[in-house]
């Protein structure tokens, strides 16, 4: 597996951390909920970026960050 995409992952995993979003919405620092907001920073990400990238990077970054999640979960 690549690591090309990783900084992009690990900068997702940090937004989903941020203390402010469990404090302003009535969620709770789960791993479900943790989970949720990554997948909503991770489709916001992929709307924003598709405008200037080709369809092979988008999908390169999609298939990376699933894979670096199946490899969290799993541990």
């Amino acid at each position: 597996m690549s690591k090309n995409y990783l900084n992009i992952y690990n900068n997702l995993i940090n937004l989903t951390r941020n203390k402010n979003l469990y404090k302003d919405f009535a969620i709770q620092d789960t791993f479900s909920d943790r989970l949720i907001l990554f997948l909503f920073h991770f489709a916001f990400f992929l709307k924003v970026f598709k405008i200037n990238n080709e369809k092979k990077i988008i999908q390169n970054i999609y298939d990376d960050i699933f894979r670096y999640l199946e490899l969290s979960i799993r541990e």
